[in-house]
């Protein structure tokens, strides 16, 4: 599979999975002279705000903020909020809020999401106060990417649990819903508690609000992380079999993965290997998905993947050998989207040597320098690796192609949790 693929997406995630499979290896630099195209720029700017060497020097990200092309702007927000990702730096906050009132609406968008993500776990009134208006903007994006930011600097914070129940019971739009749920499901993250606020939104019947039961069932993994709980999994397990929406049944294999974080279990496996079965291929690829979670950095995922035809099944267990860093069990794929799984998991391997060169000249420019920024990040602690790789791909394919991508976004918010738990980089 170290070949070029003909695919552009694909081809993306195969060289993108160089550099975080080689997180914090080296020391880098990245150099902006000025005569890059776009692609380049943009590249090097994510890059920048990556890498150890220059991510302190946080003039020229800002500089670029005020470029003519909004691809440019956005990629210096991106670049200045994973800078305050990896090194919490308040200064950001009075350069980050300028993105909001952009003119475009992906550069106003990726600069909500950072100013959420540079401070993780720090938000404060004056963060609420920051991102309030935002909540009620015309512009759908910007009203999810508000919820996002809040998700992510309110993570385990659940002050806002309340409100934003009312918020979405009002809200009309279903891709608001998809963003700004996850303050809801990660608001008790890793705190053992809000399993009545969850119950109260397991009651909550109907198609109408299935995205309440969604946020519940998520929520509970994610307050209960690795705790085995055996209530949190009986209710998940009777929501997989039994519940009529098929994203609360997906969200369902996902909190009971979370539970049993990194300690599987035969009983886990069997409950996830039946909903591959499931009517839905939301659900089939959330359960194998779900099964690489439990099994992260334990070397095996339990389950034969040979005999698995379906190819979101097939897409989830190819992340998931990744994340368990078990033996590939596949090498030839003729299909697009279970290749795009395969290079995702290969991002959470250690020391990945590939072809790094690529027909697609615009994915190799833009991407080579964000490679150089992870390599040369300066993250060294093993479990920081881990959740910094567990944050990006999700991240990385919402502000850079505008992909919204629900289970990779569980592994942003799993690896946002767990950077909350570790010291700042």
């Amino acid at each position: 599979m170290d070949r070029n693929d003909d695919h552009f997406y694909v081809e993306n995630a195969r060289l993108m999975s160089y550099g975080l499979s080689n997180l914090g290896k080296v020391s880098t630099h990245i150099i902006i002279d000025g005569r890059e195209s776009l692609e380049e720029l943009a590249g090097k700017l994510i890059g920048y705000g990556i890498s150890e060497s220059e991510r302190k020097n946080i003039d020229i990200l800002e500089y670029y903020t005020r470029h003519e092309n909004p691809f440019i702007r956005r990629a210096a927000y991106t670049g200045l909020s994973l800078s305050g990702l990896i090194q919490f730096n308040p200064g950001l906050n009075n350069i980050l809020p300028r993105g909001f009132m952009d003119e475009d609406v992906e550069v106003r968008k990726c600069s909500l999401i950072g100013y959420g993500l540079a401070n993780l776990s720090h938000g404060d009134e004056s963060t609420s106060e920051e991102l309030e208006q935002y909540l009620s903007d015309q512009e759908w994006k910007i009203r999810g990417a508000a919820g996002l930011a809040h998700s992510t600097a309110f993570i385990g914070n659940p002050f806002f649990f309340d409100k934003f129940v009312s918020l979405l019971k009002s809200e009309d739009s279903p891709y608001v819903k998809v963003c700004s749920c996850w303050y809801i499901s990660t608001a008790f993250a890793d705190t053992g508690k809000g399993i009545d606020e969850y119950a109260h939104l397991l009651s909550m019947l109907g198609d109408e609000n299935s995205f309440f039961r969604d946020m519940a069932c998520l929520g509970l993994g994610f307050s209960h992380l690795g705790s085995q709980d055996e209530n949190v999994d009986d209710l998940l397990r009777w929501r997989i079999a039994h519940d009529t929406h098929p994203y609360v049944r997906e969200s369902a294999c996902f909190g009971l993965s979370l539970n049993n974080f990194r300690r599987p279990t035969q009983t886990l496996y069997d409950s996830l290997s039946k909903a591959f079965k499931d009517d839905s291929m939301i659900v089939r690829s959330g359960a194998s998905l779900g099964v690489g979670i439990a099994s992260m950095k334990t070397g095996s995922i339990g389950l034969d993947v040979m005999h698995q035809r379906d190819h979101s099944v097939r897409w989830g267990l190819m992340i998931s050998e990744g994340l368990a860093k078990a033996p590939h069990s596949i090498q030839g794929m003729e299909d697009a989207y279970v290749r795009w799984g395969y290079h995702i998991g290969n991002s959470f391997r250690d020391d990945l040597d590939i072809n790094q060169e690529s027909r697609h000249l615009g994915v190799k420019m833009f991407q080579q320098p964000i490679n150089q920024g992870l390599i040369g990040s300066g993250i060294v602690s093993e479990n920081q690796k881990d959740a910094f790789k567990l944050f990006f791909p999700g991240f990385y394919y919402y502000t850079v192609y505008d992909s919204f991508w629900w289970g990779l976004w569980v592994l942003s918010a799993l690896g946002n949790t767990l950077l909350t738990k570790n010291e700042k980089y």
